[in-house]
């Protein structure tokens, strides 16, 4: 499993983000847990749960899907340069199509 997620990090990493993000990397620390994380066009996929280094690189880990019929939510790793912070919650730089492909279908819990 920490394979797959290394892999998936590798590759989220190589891929450029679709605009420039505002999340300054020196300021990705414990303000940001908590917060819930949303698409681009809206939709919510889960919660920050925390901040981490892979390498050079910070990542934002969230908990993603769940909440209905009964499954848990999965931890992620979202790359800081795919996500803006708004005033109160993270918006990713992706569309919900291209959230799911990332992290697999059905990533969303809810919407704004």
């Amino acid at each position: 499993m920490k394979l797959l997620h290394a892999a998936l990090l590798a590759t989220a990493l190589a891929t450029a983000p679709p605009a420039a993000a505002d999340i300054d990397a020196s300021l990705a620390d414990a303000r940001l847990v908590g917060m819930p994380i949303y698409t681009i066009d809206g939709l919510l996929i889960g919660q920050v749960t925390g901040v981490e280094t892979y390498g050079s690189n910070r990542s934002i880990v969230a908990a993603v899907g769940g909440n209905y019929w009964g499954f848990w939510p999965r931890s992620v790793w979202i790359p800081l340069n795919w996500a803006d912070k708004e005033e109160d919650y993270i918006r990713l730089l992706l569309t919900s199509a291209q959230t799911a492909a990332f992290l697999g279908p059905a990533g969303g819990i809810g919407s704004r």
